[in-house]
């Protein structure tokens, strides 16, 4: 008879330190468990944001992204696909070409432009762009304000200075030129500049290229006009508004950037680019 030995298994319970390891195990994959929850709901939202918000992203990728490549139009005029190569600045008003009717359409009113009436009363010309989104694609004979209306714009700033009347705004300026013939192929007529300032009541003479007739006429409260040659401010021809100066040089308008407004230029800089220049003033 064989003998048999009865065995019992017996049950192996974890130790305290094992069951502290388990549940810091535990609490550890449940951490992350919920740290990656978050992190999806976060992408999910964000991806949400951009289905629903395209003109948002649209204007925030205009704004940072300048460089940006602009789907073209089959109308878009080449003149303004070259403008931004030139001129990063106007990068909005290219991309916004095509919804341009919709923008002919707004009433424009300085009067209540906030910037305009922070430049009155300082005593400072506004700063009006010539490619502004409100009067950029009104028409100045064959071509349109934003592409050649230098000249509109530059009278616009001097008028408003030295009247106070918000009214006759670029668009404004520009049926004015036009209609009253200072519009040409060639762009704005020197003309504008004396017998177009007198038909506004202004008053506006030829100077002659010097840097104490310039300081001169800016001391009198007068505000200068510079026909400008290709050089810093144009590769063809263009027009600006000279304001102020002090030891730092000549402060600028250039109703084509305003990159170039917001520093001061040295007489050097600026004759050597002056092809003529006048005077304007309130009689």
């Amino acid at each position: 008879m064989t003998n048999r030995t009865n065995t019992r298994t017996v049950k192996q319970y974890p130790t305290t330190n094992q069951l502290r390891h388990y549940k810091k195990a535990r609490r550890h994959r449940l951490g992350r468990s919920l740290m990656f929850l978050l992190s999806l709901i976060c992408i999910l939202l964000f991806l949400y944001s951009l289905a629903t918000q395209p003109q948002f992203v649209i204007k925030e990728f205009v704004t940072h992204a300048p460089d940006s490549p602009i789907l073209p139009e089959e109308d878009m005029p080449a003149e303004l696909t070259e403008l931004l190569k030139r001129n990063e600045e106007v990068h909005l008003f290219v991309e916004e070409y095509k919804n341009r009717d919709t923008y002919l359409k707004r009433e424009i009113d300085l009067s209540k432009d906030s910037y305009v009436k922070e430049a009155l009363a300082s005593g400072e010309p506004p700063l009006l762009l010539q490619w502004d989104l409100r009067w950029g694609y009104a028409p100045y004979g064959d071509d349109m304000i934003g592409l050649a209306g230098c000249g509109p714009t530059c009278l616009s700033m001097a008028y408003i200075h030295l009247t106070g009347d918000t009214s006759k705004n670029p668009a404004v300026m520009a049926d004015f030129s036009y209609s009253q013939g200072y519009y040409t192929e060639y762009g704005t007529a020197w003309a504008l500049w004396t017998d177009g300032a007198a038909s506004l009541g202004l008053k506006g003479e030829t100077l002659s290229l010097s840097e104490s007739v310039m300081k001169s006429a800016l001391d009198n409260g007068e505000l200068i006009i510079c026909s400008m040659r290709p050089g810093d401010f144009t590769t063809t021809g263009h027009f600006i508004l000279i304001w102020g100066y002090d030891d730092n040089g000549f402060r600028v308008k250039d109703p084509n950037r305003q990159s170039h407004s917001d520093k001061y230029w040295s007489y050097d800089d600026l004759s050597r680019q002056i092809k003529n220049l006048w005077g304007l003033s309130a009689p």
